[in-house]
């Protein structure tokens, strides 16, 4: 191997700089760990398709998706230890990392996801990225930001935080937290969380003003998102009153809130894993306060083949009549399949977040301004 004797001349970068998506953070990169290499593909898709309609000069984003001597880009060896290898140079880059941590679809483990991202963070920080933001439209975690009240738990989220940080994380982009207080967690280090509530007001805008629509939530922890959905759509709401007996068990005791003349419903959530609470809910509107239209949002989908009983009475018999949800996390055909349900993709929405991360611009003003047209 003999000697590449090539010198890089403050010219030379400048043509270097030119040859690349540069921003005030480095080149762009994209990096897929095992779980996100679907996610990252189609968001490296829509963010081509952007430069391409922009005409822009250079319409390829960079991505690391496997090691030139791995199918993926971190080997699972037989004693089942994990190592990232990276393919191509990183120093200097601005590497967006992305990964599904919940991944029913190839059934594959949160703690496991979690530890091949703070791997990879890790491995790109050690051989010189400038800046590493982890894509985690699903962040696990999030509902144990506070110990269960009388219990000796820990504050699980805190400890996913300072794993984050120790690997050398420096941003974090999620989609529609379960609570906007997690924030805190991670200061003074950032978490970019769309709301989810642009995708909502996209999909119900058809109900603006009716009188005879009321937005519910299934419980008062999501009261804040269903009252500020009511608002854009100009109707009013309701709030369920929600006891957990056990853990994946949820009770409604009653809804609060005025039903008179009111024959449609839109429930909107963050995620669901029974579709429990959302069953329970639907049930009791349609039963008690005799709403027969229903329209359900849920943005990270986790049901498994075990909630399709409930989907399907939930359909036949108690008023459902469409169920949105999002590609934030793989979906299991089994769900997708059913007739009433569509998925709607993230991509378009992560890519143009990513873009005004990469040039340091507001990533709330792309929001704002859909927001404020409704």
């Amino acid at each position: 191997m003999s000697l590449d004797k090539t010198f890089i001349t403050p010219e030379r970068y400048e043509e270097i700089k030119k040859a690349q998506l540069n921003g005030p953070n480095g080149w762009l990169l994209f990096v897929a760990c095992n779980s996100g290499v679907d996610l990252a593909r189609n968001v490296k898709k829509e963010y081509e398709r952007k430069l391409t309609e922009n005409k822009s000069s250079l319409l390829i984003v960079p991505l690391l998706d496997r090691a030139e001597d791995f199918d993926m880009l971190t080997k699972v060896f037989d004693d089942t230890e994990t190592k990232p290898r990276l393919r191509d140079h990183v120093a200097g880059s601005n590497a967006f990392v992305f990964q599904s941590l919940f991944n029913k679809a190839d059934k594959t483990l949160v703690n496991d996801n979690l530890m091949q991202l703070y791997q990879v963070i890790r491995a790109l920080k050690v051989h010189g990225a400038k800046k590493i933001t982890a894509v985690t439209p699903y962040l696990s975690y999030v509902r144990q930001e506070k110990p269960t009240f009388g219990e000796r738990e820990l504050t699980t989220a805190k400890l996913v935080a300072d794993l984050f940080i120790v690997s050398g994380m420096d941003d974090l982009l999620a989609y529609h937290l379960h609570t906007d207080s997690i924030k805190g967690i991670y200061e003074p280090h950032r978490v970019v969380a769309l709301t989810g509530l642009d995708l909502f007001i996209e999909l119900f805008e058809r109900f603006k003003g009716i009188d005879d629509v009321i937005a519910v939530s299934t419980d008062a922890g999501g009261a804040k998102f269903t009252i500020n959905l009511a608002k854009k759509l100009d109707i009013p709401y309701a709030i369920s009153s929600k006891y957990r007996p056990k853990e994946q068990v949820a009770d409604i005791l009653g809804i609060v809130g005025d039903f008179g003349g009111k024959k449609v419903a839109i429930i909107a959530d963050d995620e669901s894993v029974t579709f429990g609470s959302i069953f329970n809910a639907t049930k009791s509107l349609y039963e008690s306060h005799g709403v027969h239209d229903i329209y359900v949002a849920i943005s990270h989908n986790k049901l498994s083949k075990s909630a399709i009983p409930k989907l399907l009475e939930a359909n036949e018999k108690y008023g459902l009549k469409e169920l949105h949800v999002t590609d934030s996390v793989p979906q299991i055909s089994d769900i997708t399949e059913l007739k009433f349900l569509k998925v709607h993709s993230l991509a378009e929405r992560l890519a143009c977040t990513i873009n005004r991360l990469h040039y340091d611009q507001s990533v709330s003003q792309i929001f704002y301004r859909l927001q404020k047209n409704k």
